[in-house]
């Protein structure tokens, strides 16, 4: 197996379309969970970003955030030699605590408007997992593989914070909610999960990518996954029947549900069961560290044990041996998603920092473009080339990128566009697409009325309430 590189970022909100990362930190195992390097960044934020206090006090990064010296774009630059240097000649495994679902789309959207490549996590040998679904999978076969407290509605907590208190040894408390304080939580439950639940920690490394993915499934005809939803992990013996006809994701049958009601069905009937919750199929994405057991896990539940393999085995041959039905499946998924789809784009403009994923790929053009902007040191030159771009989203986002850094670099007309536009979007009452300052000081005032509030948050939250004071004096003169 490959090196495990776990990282970690802090952010001054949670939008991963219109948020900032002002930190970033790993640290690189060996895959005998022993540890060969480490790193930790903070940069400053961004102007015209707005932050969101609550998620400040969280990770305590105020401060250090006021105080960096780096740049964000610096960071970045120092973050690429990092993952070139860990990456070697193989590449690495990138790992997270609930990475698909915040660290790697947030670190993708940062590089895009970055003007840097985006998925070097997942290029040139990479791989992304995410150990948080393996950690959930583990305490339901393997309950005491490490501790967990459960919360109020009598679920294990899988928080880094909670798991920290049950799993860590002499917890310094001041590095939670810190990067790499939380990728340390992380390594101390892989060492528990590879110790005590082993066959289900060296399955992760079987869908790390979208070609082991789809090997892992063809050669697994049933198999358990194990999903998350309504705040519970649900194991569930499956078999993949189906591709989406929008997004090309595998689509798997769960296997506890009849087959034969369905089999004849037209493909408008199916989608009208597809509009319903508690279908029959679910997606299974190749782009994330899909959870794929041995159909025997699932066989230890109740359920299961009562339908019996041979009942089971029999619904997923008499499911592949009906491929029209598979199609007609697909198919209808498709038409759901793109009635969804219009009816989203019907409401609100595509926002151009959320058009990483939508957008497609950069054309070569524009791909050595961006190697020139960051080639060159000359603010002025960088402009020039911004304004070559032929995709209207990297002009839109080199030139923010340049406000950002050198504004001066900027014409006036240029500047003030940029400016008064942040400023229309930050200071509007009605703005729901970014974190503005009207929404931070209403955080501000709901937080210092909190009951029993503590001195250190109170203080705290002023100082964050002053901050949104000074931005709110620099981009009203703008308006």
């Amino acid at each position: 197996m490959k090196n495990i590189a776990l990282i970690d970022s802090e952010t001054i909100n949670s939008s991963t379309s219109t948020g900032v990362i002002f930190s970033l930190g790993g640290i690189l195992l060996s895959p005998e969970l022993e540890q060969l390097d480490n790193f930790e960044f903070f940069c400053r934020n961004k102007p015209g970003h707005v932050l969101d206090p609550y998620s400040m006090w969280v990770n305590k990064g105020f401060h250090k955030m006021m105080k960096s010296n780096m740049s964000s774009l610096n960071m970045w630059y120092e973050f690429h030699k990092i993952v070139k240097k860990w990456q070697g000649s193989n590449g690495c495994i990138w790992g997270t605590w609930n990475g698909h679902g915040f660290d790697f789309p947030f670190i993708e959207k940062e590089n895009y408007r970055a003007l840097l490549p985006s998925y070097i996590l997942k290029q040139n040998g990479n791989e992304a997992a995410d150990f948080l679904p393996f950690a959930r999978a583990s305490k339901i076969f393997y309950p005491n593989s490490f501790k967990a407290k459960k919360n109020d509605k009598g679920n294990f907590s899988f928080k880094l914070t909670d798991l920290a208190e049950q799993n860590v040894n002499n917890l310094d408390k001041k590095t939670l909610h810190t990067c790499v304080g939380d990728c340390k939580i992380v390594w101390e439950i892989l060492k528990k999960m590879q110790k005590n639940a082993k066959p289900i920690f060296d399955s992760f490394s079987k869908t790390t990518t979208k070609a082991l993915t789809e090997k892992t499934l063809e050669d697994n005809r049933i198999f358990t996954a194990v999903f998350y939803w309504y705040g519970k992990s649900r194991p569930t013996i499956c078999t993949k029947f189906a591709t989406h006809g929008e997004y090309g994701w595998p689509i798997i049958f769960a296997l506890e549900n009849s087959v034969k009601d369905l089999i004849n069905l037209s493909k408008e009937a199916l989608k009208e069961i597809l509009k319903k919750p508690g279908k029959f199929c679910r997606p299974y994405p190749l782009n994330k560290n899909n959870v794929c057991l041995h159909y025997s896990y699932g066989m230890t539940l109740d359920i299961y044990k009562t339908l019996g393999i041979e009942k089971i085995k029999e619904r997923a041959n008499l499911i592949h041996s009906n491929k029209k039905f598979c199609e007609n499946v697909g198919e209808a998924l498709g038409e759901l998603a793109r009635e969804k789809k219009k009816k989203s784009n019907d409401k609100k403009t595509e926002l151009v920092e959320n058009l990483l994923y939508g957008g497609g790929w950069p054309t070569k053009p524009d791909e050595e473009k961006m190697k020139a902007f960051h080639l060159t040191d000359d603010w002025e030159e960088r402009n020039k080339i911004v304004s070559e771009f032929n995709d209207e989203r990297y002009r839109y986002l080199g030139k923010r990128l340049i406000y950002q850094n050198q504004s001066d670099a900027l014409s006036k007309k240029e500047y003030n566009e940029i400016h008064t536009d942040i400023a229309r979007k930050i200071l509007n009452v009605e703005e729901d697409r970014f974190t503005t300052i009207p929404m931070s000081e209403k955080l501000c005032d709901d937080m210092r009325n909190e009951k029993g509030i503590s001195k250190e948050k109170l203080d705290y939250i002023n100082e964050i309430d002053e901050w949104l004071h000074q931005q709110r004096k620099i981009y009203e003169k703008a308006l």
